[in-house]
């Protein structure tokens, strides 16, 4: 719904959470007022919705910031003084790895012929793509701002079922200079935080969802394991045991 002054704010939150969602998501990267943005974000919170801001430049950045979103999704250009700033108003940063690793390459070598002059020009790409994600990891770390992480995979990676490529996500954010400690943290006990979702999900305690994945290694040595689930239980119920399998 496109938002064009406070009261249309306020409505568009109102028909969402009559639809019963769980979180308000919003872009504020079509020219969205800080007013506007946080007449959403006072609807959403006197029904007590989360809200979760796309922003991906410095100027959609500062209007999230400026209006109080509980966090802002990609965050690519985030200044120190924003990170500073999200830190000191308890705002998640939720990082979006997908192209951290050079997956623009995969993804065409998967699914097209490249001639090598048009290949040249994305192994460039990506290999600044890595450089500028190593360093927005380690600002992000230094800064001590909350994080979470998703794939943001809304892309058909070839020969891949979509849990499949998202799960690329893992060696992404390891390659990019990531303890593996912090990306299990951040995709479980941070993300579930982030969603106002601690109370349910996000780590193995009583009374809580009892979702649970295990794989046969150890992802702390090698985070790829992640992308190996060997074990799915969903709310106490088994889905999947081939760790029982000889």
């Amino acid at each position: 719904m496109f938002i064009e002054g406070a009261d249309r704010a306020r409505e568009a939150v109102r028909k969402n959470e009559f639809q019963g969602v769980d979180v308000i998501k919003v872009t504020a990267e079509e020219n969205l007022t800080v007013p506007e943005l946080a007449a959403v974000i006072e609807e959403a919170h006197r029904v007590h919705l989360k809200v979760a801001v796309h922003a991906i430049d410095t100027a959609s950045i500062q209007t999230a910031i400026d209006a109080g979103a509980d966090s802002i999704e990609h965050g690519s250009f985030a200044t120190e003084e924003q990170l500073k700033l999200m830190r000191s108003k308890g705002i998640f940063l939720d990082l979006t790895p997908t192209w951290y690793d050079g997956f623009r390459l995969k993804l065409h070598d998967a699914s097209i012929v490249m001639s090598p002059p048009f290949r040249a020009d994305f192994v460039t790409g990506d290999d600044q793509s890595r450089q500028r994600a190593a360093a927005r990891v380690q600002r992000v770390l230094k800064s001590g701002v909350k994080f979470a992480a998703g794939s943001d995979m809304c892309w058909f990676y070839p020969g891949h079922t979509r849990g499949q490529a998202a799960a690329m996500m893992f060696s992404a954010l390891r390659k990019a200079g990531m303890p593996a400690i912090d990306i299990i943290r951040a995709v479980t006990v941070n993300a579930a935080e982030m969603l106002g979702w601690q109370d349910r999900v996000g780590s193995v305690e009583p009374g809580k969802f009892a979702d649970l994945v295990a794989v046969a290694g150890d992802p702390i040595a090698d985070i790829s394991e992640l992308e190996r689930v060997r074990f799915v239980m969903k709310d106490g119920q088994l889905v999947r045991n081939d760790l029982a399998q000889p």
